[in-house]
């Protein structure tokens, strides 16, 4: 009588391959978790056996250090070099700066704009609808700090007896309106294209 052959099944707790820009954004995290975790314990055994240990490599820090408002691209605010000190250690002279910051901005920019082509249409949705409530509320406060630097600027009118910051709280306050309606406007479009 022959033997039966045994043949292994792959284990139900081993985990699928997925590509990397195929994963959700937990799944991403919790990737990105996983290696840092397992990157720290190599390092702590390396340093057990009294061996070498290098950070771990990362650009985590860099996106930490970048501010997320909006990139700065201004040109000017680097000091003039004299010629001795152009051209430094970096090999870049004096534009190395710009050079880096235009470059981290459009790395970036890819970046931001790849996981907007990853997102469902609810999702870009939600998105706009978010980006929309924080735009209002930054020209709401940008709005009442004209108000005040108007009100500072011209004091009280007196051949007219109205107050100028009255006027320009309906002036904005008209603006806003006007906002609104445009936004509830394009609400009312994608609702449109939702269904249609």
């Amino acid at each position: 009588m022959g033997k039966k052959k045994h043949r292994r099944r792959p284990s139900k707790k081993k985990r699928r391959w997925k590509p990397y820009y195929k994963l959700s954004w937990e799944e991403k995290k919790a990737l990105d978790e996983r290696e840092t975790q397992r990157a720290s314990r190599v390092r702590a055994e390396m340093f057990a056996k009294g061996l070498p240990v290098a950070p771990y490599n990362t650009t985590q820090f860099l996106m930490e250090e970048h501010d997320q408002k909006e990139p700065d691209l201004k040109t000017d605010i680097y000091p003039k070099k004299s010629k001795e000190e152009d051209g430094g250690s970096d090999g870049m002279g004096g534009h190395g700066g710009e050079f880096l910051q235009r470059d981290f901005s459009e790395t970036y920019e890819k970046y931001h704009a790849e996981s907007l082509q990853n997102m469902s249409k609810q999702e870009l949705i939600r998105e706009y609808l978010e980006l929309e409530k924080c735009l209002s509320r930054l020209e709401e406060e940008n709005n009442r700090l004209r108000i005040r630097m108007e009100g500072k600027k011209l004091g009280k009118s007196e051949e007219s007896g109205e107050d100028p910051t009255r006027v320009l709280e309906l002036e904005l306050e008209l603006e806003k309106v006007k906002a609104e309606n445009m936004k509830l406007l394009k609400e009312n479009e994608l609702c449109q294209q939702e269904r249609g």
